[in-house]
């Protein structure tokens, strides 16, 4: 099974449940904790630790018993490896059903309220039916301006770029 229908069976399950919302916490929880405890995953997909130890490991976490059981096919059909490619596409069925449109705006320094403000007032009409989250980043290499990024689609009003335009014409 890809992994993208791995996300859209537990989405379809949280949402008729009525358990997006929770389900979503506990999701972006787990890959906390993958992070922090390094192989983890490959210990869940390891031959050599029982089902009965994964399915243990999965109920310590504590979580809701929908995304549990979720876990523990994982588990069981050795597919944890996908986790991290689930939850992406996981998140993308979450932003559409809560309709949120997260952006990344870069810039060569820290915006001010004022200008995080500003910037929301422009980029919100883009998104008519979203909510827009921006997700602030500096990046010392922009010089000035700023560069703005949405699901892989980048707008590069930096003064970097513009030298760098302005070079491959001369």
């Amino acid at each position: 099974m890809r992994t993208s229908n791995h996300a859209k069976a537990l989405f379809e399950l949280a949402k008729t449940s009525e358990k997006v919302d929770i389900i979503h916490y506990q999701f972006e929880s787990l890959q906390q904790t993958i992070k922090a405890l390094h192989g983890w995953t490959e210990m869940m997909d390891s031959p050599m630790v029982s089902l009965h130890d994964k399915a243990s490991k999965i109920d310590a976490l504590g979580y809701d018993v929908i995304f549990r059981s979720f876990l523990k096919m994982l588990a069981q059909k050795n597919q944890m490896f996908a986790i991290t490619e689930i939850f992406a596409q996981w998140n993308k069925l979450v932003r559409a059903h809560l309709k949120i449109a997260h952006v990344n705006i870069f810039s060569a320094k820290k915006l001010t309220q004022e200008q995080e403000h500003m910037i929301l007032q422009a980029i919100q009409p883009t998104f008519p039916h979203h909510n827009v989250h921006l997700h602030l980043h500096v990046d010392k290499t922009l010089i000035g301006g700023l560069k703005v990024e949405y699901q892989g689609q980048a707008l590069d009003r930096s003064i970097a770029r513009e030298l760098e335009e302005l070079y491959q014409m001369i």
